[in-house]
């Protein structure tokens, strides 16, 4: 057996050896890591969304609530408009972030809102 071959033939084994190690729930070597999460699928939308409607804002409600904007949604064949609304921040002096489509190579993306 040449000495590349005998090498080949103890890594696979070394390999093979600790396939079962893992599979057991064992600890994994030092500097392994798991493989990373695959990215979150986007849906990438041909044509751009309509312009933004303007809304009456109602008057705000007795307790602290700021007001999310209304935007188009898009629900797989068509935009659809999502009305506006009043929502609670999660803490004190927290800001909301309107949502908005981001233009793409091929389309827009929807970036979803978020708190600050």
């Amino acid at each position: 057996m040449t000495r590349a071959a005998l090498s080949a033939a103890l890594l696979f084994t070394g390999l093979a050896a600790g396939l079962p190690a893992l599979a057991q729930g064992y600890p994994p070597p030092p500097g392994y890591a798991p493989p990373p999460p695959p990215p979150p699928h986007l849906v990438i939308v041909p044509g751009a969304p309509p312009p933004l409607r303007i809304e009456a804002v109602p008057p705000p409600p007795p307790f602290p609530a700021i007001w999310k904007p209304g935007f188009w949604k898009w629900d797989g064949h068509g935009y659809r408009w999502v009305h506006g609304r009043y929502i609670r921040p999660p803490r004190a002096r927290h800001e909301w972030v309107a949502g908005h489509w981001d233009p793409r190579p091929g389309g827009y993306v929807w970036v979803e809102g978020f708190w600050r």
